[in-house]
């Protein structure tokens, strides 16, 4: 599914520290506690579609997005912690899973 996104950086955390076998709802249920998402993209090898450890999750609203970074950052999940950082993402277009 294709999204159009103009967030300013603003609604955009960047997951760095992520299982090889995350899938993309393993990533909605962390997430959508903190409010509506407007996309995720799982970044996948081409290959062997297996995760390359980064992730960005896109909230609706800014607040759910800053919410989320201040309960997340350092959460043990699994045997990780999670390093979240706010992205900046440039207009356009890119490949997630939206959701409603």
């Amino acid at each position: 599914m294709k999204i159009q996104h103009q967030t300013g950086g603003l609604n955009t955390i960047r997951e760095t520290n992520i299982f090889e076998d995350i899938t993309e709802a393993d990533l909605l249920d962390l997430f959508q506690p903190f409010g509506r998402i407007s996309c995720v993209y799982l970044a996948k090898d081409k290959e062997t579609m297996i995760s390359q450890g980064c992730v960005f999750v896109s909230f609706v609203r800014k607040e759910n997005a800053a919410s989320a970074m201040k309960k997340l950052q350092s959460f043990g999940y699994g045997h990780l912690v999670l390093s979240l950082s706010r992205h900046v993402l440039k207009i356009g277009v890119w490949k997630g899973v939206g959701t409603r």
